[in-house]
């Protein structure tokens, strides 16, 4: 019994090696065929005569036989694409491609990329979903995916299998008409911003946008897309490589914006060097020139003028003083402009840092004036708002080169100068004014934005350090000495960080500065009314810098400034001397050059003029506002108005006795009627 048991066993296996002997020769293991039998269907429309089927408003809804065939383009083997497929009508050189959208994954193992499939959409409906039009299941007015337990029904394999031939398409050529196509792109990078980063997201599974940039063969920039990776892609933990060359994916969008997404990373290949920004942007526009642009109102950049600026970074929200807001300058030392912009973003310094050179695409932007700072940004009515976060990489890019900046080293006197605005300045030899010593910057607790006021002693002007009370060293003192400050200037002064702030030497007590700066001269000539001129002198005993300062004029009994009063930034008067404001013939007239030549002074005889300083206070004054000076007792017609010399303090109230009047008007009420007076002979400039 035993001998019969083994001998079936030998009989077993010499039948098993014959058989498999039989069925391969030489080692050849060789998949069987298959056969498959081409299914009898009749195609009744293309994917382009079906997606015009769709009308506005909801769902559109298939009641009769309506049959496409297309060839499958997406996979989700890698996890990158969730329930749906995209097949497009031809192989090679599609014209037209829809997305299906299938409540069902591993769609791959039976529409593989390259598959013919036919689909009939009896049932089915084509509706509108993100910006696209697709194919689904109607859901009331809205479109779904379609039932796993109905694709079959409705998704049919063909024996067909096709190989795909990417469409080359440039960046700028991309639209609506190639969504869900099988698109190639040449000559892509990753942003430097995006370099060392992941495909994904590695802490969560959450869907993450990479952006890669364009160029020609030449690596001047022509564009950008949006690479979006899913958080269940397998690939999602790789790094981004860090070459140029060719992106494949499916070309799809998300309402306007376009994006692609890869079926693996085979899609990617940039195995090529980089291009570098250096040669990637050609700048069109100077910032300069931008900021001349603006004539008080808002500026819009259009969408088809190409202005592309160089600039460099000057500030920082690393401390949290600067809240969605970036500096630019035109130059890492002695720049001619500067410029805000505004960012809907946190940790803006993330990806620009101070003195990174970047590029701004300013088409689509706007600008204008908000609270006293050029800005540029999104418009909202007639001002300027943030950027959105995921705008930001369409309009500014980091060249990836980072310089050391070096501030302007201005005094505490030139603040005011219109040429440092929005620029990095260093003030030196300033300190806080003696009654906020040992403050913080804002408050010691809380969170409330302050300002504190910075003074050098012999100057009256002064500065305005600003912090939010967000900054990281909000709470804590602003230091006690006397030193120098570096910060962006506006109307005040916003550092970076505690460093910006160099107090090393002892704080020092000031002397209470008085300015006795006063209007002795008012010149009105007969024979020649182009030099006409105001003469102002200082009768302190201290220089006075007359930055903010401004001369205004009231005309005709007027109660309002004439436009165009003169700004006396740039004028500094030492004790006992004077400053000429003159109309554009006096210096030809008197041989002498005055502090500031303009058509401005042009009173002519019964005009008021008026001495304002740098805080608005009106310091002296010549005529009575709201007062035609005809016939009045200040009138000085052809003639001049002079200070009386025993007077030496301004007076703000106009005292018609502090005043010697001479006129060419048969006036009882001046000093001097019908004695008119030519220039020059007639008249003293710069002599009290």
């Amino acid at each position: 019994m035993k001998s019969y048991k083994k001998l079936n066993h030998l009989i077993i296996i010499l039948l098993i090696q014959y058989f498999f002997g039989a069925c391969v020769k030489d080692s050849d293991f060789s998949t069987p065929n298959v056969e498959c039998t081409e299914p009898l269907i009749t195609v009744t429309n293309t994917i382009a005569q079906v997606k015009e089927m769709y009308t506005f408003g909801g769902a559109t809804l298939i009641n009769t036989d309506v049959v496409i065939e297309g060839y499958v383009v997406s996979s989700d083997k890698s996890g990158n694409i969730y329930k749906s497929l995209s097949i497009q009508d031809k192989p090679k050189n599609p014209t037209s491609a829809i997305k299906i959208a299938i409540d069902q994954t591993d769609i791959y193992t039976k529409f593989d990329v390259g598959r013919k499939v036919y689909v009939q959409l009896k049932g089915l409906a084509i509706g509108y979903s993100y910006g696209s039009i697709q194919i689904g299941k109607a859901k009331a007015t809205e479109l779904g995916s379609i039932p796993a337990l109905e694709v079959s029904k409705h998704i049919i394999r063909s024996c067909e299998t096709a190989e795909i031939t990417p469409k080359k398409v440039a960046i700028s050529d991309l639209n609506k008409e190639l969504l869900e196509m099988l698109i190639e792109i040449e000559n892509v990078q990753f942003k430097p911003s995006d370099l060392g980063k992941s495909f994904g997201n590695i802490d969560n599974t959450s869907t993450v946008n990479r952006i890669l940039e364009g160029f020609d063969s030449n690596c001047q920039f022509n564009g950008q897309i949006t690479l979006r990776n899913s958080g269940y892609a397998n690939f999602k933990n790789e790094l981004l490589p860090n070459g140029k060359g060719s992106l494949i994916g499916i070309f799809s969008n998300y309402y306007d914006d376009f994006q692609f997404y890869l079926r693996n990373t085979d899609d990617l290949q940039l195995t090529n060097e980089r291009c570098d920004y250096s040669t990637a942007f050609n700048p069109t526009i100077t910032l300069s020139e931008i900021k001349q642009m603006y004539t008080n109102t808002m500026v819009e950049f259009g969408t088809e003028n190409n202005y592309i600026v160089e600039a460099y970074v000057i500030s920082s929200d690393e401390n949290g003083n600067f809240e969605n807001s970036l500096y630019i300058q035109d130059a890492i030392e002695n720049p001619t402009t500067g410029i805000q912009l505004l960012l809907d973003q946190e940790a803006i310094f993330d990806n620009f840092n101070v003195g990174d050179k970047i590029y701004i695409k300013l088409d689509k932007l706007y600008m204008n004036n908000l609270d006293g700072v050029l800005t540029i940004g999104y418009p909202k009515g007639n001002k300027i708002t943030k950027i959105t976060a995921e705008d930001i990489h369409q309009f500014i890019f980091n060249s990836g080169v980072n310089k050391t900046l070096v501030p302007t080293e201005i005094t505490i006197s030139e603040i005011n100068n219109p040429t440092y605005n929005s620029t990095l300045v260093k003030v030196n030899n300033v300190q806080l004014i003696e009654n906020e010593l040992g403050k913080a910057y804002t408050y010691f607790t809380g969170e409330n934005d302050a300002f504190r006021t910075l003074e050098t002693c012999s100057e009256l002007e002064k500065l305005l350090v600003f912090t939010n009370g967000n900054a990281t060293f909000a709470n804590e003192q602003f230091p006690k000495g006397n030193g120098s400050i570096i910060g962006i200037l506006n109307t005040s002064l916003q550092i970076r960080n505690t460093t910006d702030v160099e107090f090393l030497e002892n704080f020092e007590t000031c002397p209470v500065i008085i300015p006795k700066i006063m209007i002795t001269e008012v010149a009105d000539p007969k024979n020649e009314v182009s030099a006409r001129f105001i003469e102002l002198y200082n009768a302190g005993k201290t220089e006075i810098n007359l930055s903010g300062w401004k001369l205004n004029k009231y005309i005709n009994g007027s109660t309002t400034v004439s436009s165009g009063a003169i700004d006396l930034t740039g004028i500094t008067i030492l004790p006992g001397d004077f400053a000429i404001i003159a109309n554009t013939g006096y210096a030809t007239i008197f041989s002498d050059i005055p502090n500031i030549e303009s058509s401005y002074i042009s009173g002519n005889g019964d005009d008021v003029y008026e001495l304002v300083d740098n805080l608005g206070n009106t310091m002296d004054i010549f005529g009575i506002i709201g007062e035609d000076g005809n016939a009045t007792n200040w009138e000085y017609l052809d003639g001049r108005a002079i200070r009386n010399l025993e007077i030496n303090e301004p007076n703000p109230i106009f005292t018609i006795s502090e005043w010697t009047i001479f006129s060419n008007a048969a006036n009882d009420l001046i000093s001097y009627p019908n004695s008119p007076k030519n220039a020059p002979n007639d008249y003293t400039p710069n002599l009290r």
